[in-house]
């Protein structure tokens, strides 16, 4: 499975989801970002090292592959790969087997792999950076996760979401915004996606005492009134999230993120491919 989409757009989540409405929900559920781990140090996270392998190696390690036997595991950044790293994952996901570092021991193991980017990996290969056979062994199911400003309806479902849990974080009595700063919320172009929705409003909590938030109350340079930012031309062959789970929420939700969540992973549930038998 390959997640398409911005910085922030909660590629995590989206993982999560898939592997909670597939058969492999019982099993495992490992996460790694490719780009936070040295790329020295990536092979032995992801299949492990024997003893004595490479300095420090004082005992043996068992990678992500061996823990995510039976179950899934989430490769985010995976842009960020090595070639040589991309080539043992390749290997791994067809062939079903592995050696840890410095070992000889093949090891055997059956691991759905979902991987996440926000990088161009067309892009890459043409330049040579990243394998067009593992590229094409991920995009047997892609799913593209839209940008925030794509996502118009979600707004004030995330927004209220994230007042809760920060005005409790906070001790804050914040309940709402106001429809006139709800407007420009809408009109905001959001580049660092819900994670920059996040710091707004924990910022407009921090420095206001009102039980609604204004426009006043937020920080980031929001459009002036009027101001329409067009979202950006769509791409084709992914499945688009925003179109698919349309419906709306029953009136009143106690958890509003927990309904969202769950109609989010039913919808998954019948677009992820079947993990293999």
């Amino acid at each position: 499975v390959l997640l398409r989409g911005e910085t922030g757009t909660g590629k995590g989540v989206a993982a999560r989801a898939v592997d909670h409405s597939s058969r492999r929900s019982s099993g495992p559920f490992l996460a790694i970002n490719c780009a936070a781990i040295p790329q020295a140090l990536l092979e032995s996270e992801l299949f492990g090292h024997e003893k004595g392998a490479f300095t420090g190696a004082d005992r043996r390690r068992v990678g992500k592959f061996e823990q995510c036997h039976k179950g899934t595991l989430f490769l985010d950044e995976i842009g960020d790969m090595t070639p040589l790293t991309q080539t043992k994952i390749l290997r791994a996901l067809q062939e079903r087997q592995f050696e840890r570092v410095g070992g000889n021991e093949t090891i055997r193991t059956d691991v759905r792999v979902i991987a996440a980017t926000n990088r161009d990996l067309e892009g890459l290969i043409a330049a040579g950076r990243f394998r067009s056979d593992l590229y094409y062994r991920l995009k047997v199911c892609t799913i593209r996760l839209p940008p925030l400003r794509e996502r118009d309806e979600d707004l004030p479902l995330l927004v209220m979401h994230f007042l809760r849990r920060f005005g409790s974080e906070l001790g804050k009595d914040t309940y709402g915004v106001t429809p006139e700063a709800m407007d420009e919320l809408r009109r905001h172009a959001w580049p660092g996606n819900v994670r920059e929705l996040q710091s707004a409003l924990k910022q407009a909590l921090v420095q206001t005492n009102s039980p609604l938030l204004t426009p006043e109350s937020f920080a980031i340079p929001l459009p002036a009134a009027g101001h329409h930012i067009p979202p950006p031309a769509r791409s084709t062959g992914a499945v688009d999230l925003r179109q698919s789970v349309q419906p709306q929420l029953r009136p009143g939700p106690e958890d509003i993120h927990a309904e969202w969540t769950a109609r989010t992973c039913r919808d998954l549930s019948t677009r992820a491919p079947p993990p293999p038998a």
